[in-house]
């Protein structure tokens, strides 16, 4: 089988458990462990768990893009990093594994290639020399040659199956060498430089209690699936009945606030849909111009149910393109319906072709 494999390793493990009250010090691992698993997006799973480390594997979708595959795995550095904030603010215990908690960081390699499942004491795991590969990359010189100690570390080999040479462009090259393989070439990134950008964000949302119109379905896919669809190009198309669809102001091939999506339908009729704010997996504001002279600003909330996602869109009053002021109570009133019915169709064949990718996913 072909797909990525995932490891997030706790650093600095053995040096804590050394030094701290092992109760206390069990309990911090746990707990920081589970946030990782937590944080873990379909079609990524838990293979073993390997003391301070989450091995994972998945085999992608074909065509998910490579920065959702991305974002799923900086997502399990951004949950480790919040919960590892919460116990150093939140203990007021003088023991040295509650006065050590801000030594562990983590580490995330990727690596893509061939493995085999078997079943293993009842549980399902995955072998092979690519699955040898990834564990011997947590063995590196990284920290050493870039002083990031908190990183993430992209094979070559995940480069090329994911399509994200201009996305790891601006990371840092890094090349290995190992015995019986040879050279092994990657791309690192500092993952605190990640989590603080989530955290500097400036949330532009539209919450549902504050909403003009808003409607909602249900998707059997995972939200990574419906994120997915959500934010690439070529598949938003496809749900919003456009002929063809450029992107102007991605950073590095990557999508985020100030990118625009100009969706075509015919030669003279592009709809431009500009990003004003995103957090991956979780939800994505826009504004746009429904009709000539006029602008809507909304967000799409991803929202997990199950094993699947509830699909939330939540639009503010219209407002005019030349003024920038709301619409009078009267002409909102006469605009509801057909915006609602606008959203709700768009919002039915996202979901509609999310969960054709989800049933296609079960079956790989």
């Amino acid at each position: 089988m072909h797909g990525h494999m995932v490891i997030a390793d706790i650093s600095g493990y053995t040096r804590f458990l050394t030094d701290s009250e092992l109760d206390h010090a069990n309990g911090i691992i746990s707990e920081l462990l589970n946030a990782v698993i937590g944080a873990i997006q379909a079609p990524l799973e838990v293979s073993s768990i390997e003391g301070d480390a989450v091995f994972m594997y998945g085999a992608m979708p074909e065509g998910m893009s490579g920065q959702t595959v991305l974002e799923s795995v900086e997502l399990l550095y951004c949950s480790f990093a919040a919960a590892l904030e919460t116990m150093i603010l939140n203990t007021t215990c003088q023991c040295n594994a509650c006065a050590n908690i801000n030594t562990l960081g983590l580490k995330i390699v990727m690596h893509c290639g061939e493995f085999a499942k078997s079943e293993i004491g009842g549980r399902e795991t995955v072998s092979g020399p690519d699955v040898i590969m990834a564990h011997r990359l947590l063995k590196n010189r990284i920290a050493e040659s870039t002083g990031v100690a908190d990183y993430m570390l992209v094979t070559q080999a995940c480069v090329d199956d994911l399509g994200i040479q201009n996305i790891v462009a601006g990371w840092t090259d890094h090349t290995e060498e190992y015995e019986h393989v040879g050279e092994v070439h990657g791309y690192v990134s500092s993952l605190p430089d990640v989590w603080a950008f989530v955290r500097q964000q400036n949330e532009n949302k539209v919450l549902q209690r504050d909403a003009w119109v808003s409607v909602s379905v249900s998707s059997q896919a995972p939200p990574a699936v419906v994120w997915d669809h959500l934010i690439d190009p070529f598949k938003r198309a496809q749900w919003l009945g456009a002929s063809s669809n450029e992107v102007t102001g991605d950073v590095g091939g990557r999508i985020g606030p100030g990118t625009e999506y100009h969706c075509a339908h015919g030669d003279d009729d592009v709809q431009v849909f500009t990003v004003l704010d995103m957090k991956a997996m979780e939800y994505m504001t826009l504004v746009a111009s429904p009709m000539e002279g006029l602008g809507m600003r909304y967000t799409d909330y991803l929202i997990p149910s199950g094993s699947g996602t509830r699909l939330v869109s939540c639009a503010a009053p219209l407002f005019s393109t030349d003024t920038g002021e709301e619409l009078s109570d009267d002409a909102l009133a006469d605009m509801a319906g057909p915006l609602t019915d606008l959203l709700q169709r768009n919002s039915n064949d996202l979901a509609g072709m999310s969960d054709e990718a989800a049933a296609k996913l079960t079956s790989i």
